[in-house]
């Protein structure tokens, strides 16, 4: 009704039906568990810079032993407050990039577990992932640093992206690993199902169980939505994914909806929004942060609270959409 209706999924076909089984099966949800496991917390730049330059060293040398050229990308936030985005790049045969982006800062005196530390570790097993692949485009993956005080690595990203090359799609990582089965556990937003009645119906008939991924988007990046909700389906069931159009992206009301819907907000809350801003195809993942997990910004957001099934679900995901749009093609 309002150009918020989910767009209608395809299946993958035999190739990549394949290609999507044996993805999945060399994601260990264990070594995701471990790897979250190392990364300490809370990862406050201006706080603990020794912290944070040791979960900087990380990353990169997760990168840089998979054979991604990487280095840290440092900028400052103002005189004499620095901040590092750890940038990973191989070249395709196009200077066209696909990114995917996941924040390694945390709010101070958190655990850091599914924020962000879930999004870290899918870029560090993405590395290892898409490594021997053969690509077109050119792929991207960065772990930026400020995303709690708003959004200050992406920006930066944003801006050498932009100088560097045309992007054609970017997606966001942002709390990937809770999830819970019991009835009443997704929150929703006040006044959500008078534009995602189909969506929210769904969830009613499913008793409100936090057991789903969301993907925020735009329409110039709908392809790429609908290209991810795909092979998310296709791993972990057609419940497993929820597609959502932003509000301020609807035709005619967007402008208004921005400033009359509380709501909008949420849905303008992590890295992604660098990227809207820029006019680039971007589109955010998310177990929908303080409406589903207790432990949101909270010390008790630690690795035991994690499903790591699902965190490994995700990431083959991302992995199998990259393949698709940076134009490789199935073994």
């Amino acid at each position: 009704m309002f150009g918020t209706a989910e767009p209608r999924l395809g299946s993958l076909d035999a190739a990549w039906t394949r290609r999507a089984a044996a993805v999945r099966e060399s994601v260990d949800p264990g070594r995701l568990e471990r790897l979250l496991r190392m990364l300490p917390a809370p990862r406050v730049r201006w706080q603990r810079p020794e912290v944070m330059a040791d979960v900087d060293a990380m990353v990169l040398d997760a990168f840089t032993s998979t054979g991604w050229p990487a280095r840290l990308r440092r900028f400052e936030v103002s005189p004499g407050q620095p901040g590092v985005n750890v940038v990973a790049v191989r070249e395709g045969s196009s200077p066209d990039a696909v990114v995917v982006v996941a924040h390694h800062d945390t709010v101070p005196g958190t655990g850091g577990a599914d924020d962000n530390g879930s999004g870290v570790v899918a870029l560090m097993e993405l590395a290892r992932l898409l490594a021997p692949l053969p690509l077109r485009n050119s792929v991207v993956l960065a772990a930026v640093d400020h995303e709690e005080i708003g959004f200050l690595g992406a920006r930066r990203l944003v801006a050498e992206l932009v100088a560097e090359r045309r992007v054609v799609a970017a997606v966001v990582c942002e709390m990937l690993a809770y999830t819970s089965a019991a009835p009443g556990s997704q929150l929703l937003p006040a006044g959500i199902g008078a534009l995602y009645r189909g969506q929210v119906a769904k969830l009613r008939a499913n008793a409100l169980r936090g057991d789903f991924t969301a993907i925020v988007y735009r329409r110039s990046a709908q392809a790429l939505a609908t290209c991810l909700a795909e092979c998310l389906a296709h791993l972990a069931g057609p419940g497993a994914v929820l597609p959502l159009r932003a509000p301020t992206d609807l035709p005619v009301l967007g402008p208004v909806l921005s400033r009359t819907l509380p709501f909008a907000r949420d849905f303008a809350r992590s890295d992604h929004v660098p990227f809207w801003d820029a006019s680039l195809p971007a589109i955010q993942l998310t177990d929908t942060a303080n409406f589903r997990n207790p432990h949101y910004h909270c010390a008790s957001d630690l690795p035991d609270t994690l499903d790591y099934q699902r965190l490994a679900d995700v990431v083959a995901a991302i992995a199998l959409t990259v393949e698709r749009l940076a134009g490789a093609t199935p073994p």
